[in-house]
């Protein structure tokens, strides 16, 4: 049965090491090495969950977790940032599903599903945001201050999160978007299977921001990310709606 470990990315084996910038080299085959081992550090505080089994890194995903003042709710609840998901190409299952559930348990709480939660993540994929907001059902288009919630506005926590990160944050009307540091990604043969969404809004809003690119008959990962900012509440009225934020 596979194991799941945690660890801080700069206290990876040698051999782990290894086999997680593999992954990374599978997943972003346009960075160069400075960006891989910016990943393998621990500069941003994320923690790393491995999927091991014999030896064999079957998936990685990072996480870090901190609690905080939020829009949301007047006093400092979990807030979860999802950070890059890397699986081996023989693995058939499932990581983050399995490593956040095993994440959320270890660090927030055995019931972490009845804790009020933030989720933030960095997402270039539709059908990942598509999973994003069946998690949080109350996810921002919405960037400013929140009735029910304290003064910070939405626009203002992710500037404090993702700017102290030295992330360049483009902000639009109703979202956030995050300029990355990769040359565009040629996914025209993973697009079907990794990156389309069920949703076909959700397949235009990231064609028409640009986080998805098309140039002729190929399709581009365009080192562009939604920043997607979720709350669910199952003691809210409106988590329980599935009722998204208003503006």
């Amino acid at each position: 049965m596979p194991q799941f470990i945690q660890r801080k990315p700069s206290e990876l084996s040698r051999k782990e090491r290894s086999q997680v910038k593999a992954l990374f080299e599978r997943y972003y085959p346009t960075v160069n090495d400075e960006y891989i081992n910016d990943r393998l550090s621990s500069v941003y505080g994320f923690n790393i969950v491995l999927l091991k089994s014999h030896g064999i890194v079957l998936g990685a995903s990072y996480y870090k977790m901190d609690r905080l003042k939020t829009p949301f709710l007047q006093k400092k609840i979990p807030v979860v940032q999802f950070g890059q998901v890397l699986k081996n190409e023989y693995y058939e299952d499932g990581v983050i599903w399995r490593t956040g559930h095993w994440y959320a348990q270890r660090n927030i709480s055995y019931y972490y599903c009845i804790k009020p939660t933030v989720g933030l993540s960095m997402i270039s994929s539709p059908k990942v945001f598509e999973h994003f907001i069946r998690l949080f059902k109350n996810h921002c288009p919405n960037l400013g201050p929140m009735e029910s919630g304290n003064s910070i506005s939405i626009a203002d926590f992710l500037q404090n999160i993702y700017g102290k990160r030295g992330v360049k944050l483009r902000f639009c009307t109703k979202h956030c978007l995050a300029l990355l540091n990769y040359e565009p990604i040629d996914i025209t043969d993973k697009w079907e299977r990794y990156y389309k969404s069920k949703n076909e809004s959700i397949n235009t809003f990231f064609i028409d921001n640009g986080i998805i690119k098309r140039k002729g008959d190929r399709i581009f990962d365009n080192n562009i990310a939604l920043i997607a900012c979720g709350y669910r509440n199952p003691w809210s009225f409106m988590a329980r709606k599935g009722v998204r934020i208003q503006i």
